[in-house]
């Protein structure tokens, strides 16, 4: 084993190193500066996508909240006016803390938003968004999910019993923040 050894040390002492074996400094410098552009373009991209996520949550709950609106004005011929309304169709939780970090480590956070409530206000038990539940009019409710910050991505849905439409709408990427979740008819 010692002569293995001895003949391998000898082979890497006399053998000749090329400096072509070896990266440039500029080779090193255009990866590093093509990895840059790579990752200015791909975390913008991650950040729109984990935004969209939320906002998909929001449009969900706004879209059952008005399916519950539907059948609630299907077997009492009244619009539903409050949580309590769609409670009987759907689960309607909400967050009882204003932030989306409480809502996610408290165990307490989480309430039934139809049990004696008419609240027409609540958080989602994200916490991500706000929800309103707004009577538009005799025969039109809306629900409008605000995010929690300035950068989200409001959603918006209604239902009219007079054309028995519902309607959700997303707030596109040149959307963001609040000011641009508004009422909408159906």
């Amino acid at each position: 084993m010692t002569l293995f050894k001895k003949q391998l040390i000898n082979y890497l002492s006399k053998r000749n190193f090329k400096s072509q074996n070896a990266f440039t400094l500029v080779e090193l410098i255009v990866v590093v500066v093509i990895i840059g552009i790579l990752s200015s373009i791909a975390i913008p991209s991650f950040q729109n996508a984990s935004e969209k996520a939320k906002q998909k949550e929001a449009s969900s709950m706004l879209a059952s909240y008005a399916k519950a609106a539907q059948a609630y004005y299907t077997e009492y011929s009244q619009l539903a006016v409050s949580p309590r309304n769609l409670g009987e169709y759907v689960n309607v939780s909400a967050c009882r803390y204003s932030t989306a970090q409480l809502c996610k480590e408290r165990s307490n956070a989480l309430y039934n938003n139809t049990s004696t409530r008419t609240n027409s206000r609540w958080y989602t038990p994200s916490g991500n968004y706000q929800i309103y539940m707004n009577r538009r009019s005799s025969t039109m409710v809306n629900f409008l999910a605000y995010p929690r910050g300035s950068s989200g991505l409001g959603a918006v849905g209604c239902y009219n019993t007079s054309s028995g439409a519902t309607r959700i709408q997303e707030m596109t990427s040149q959307q963001k923040g609040t000011r641009y979740v508004r009422p909408i008819t159906c």
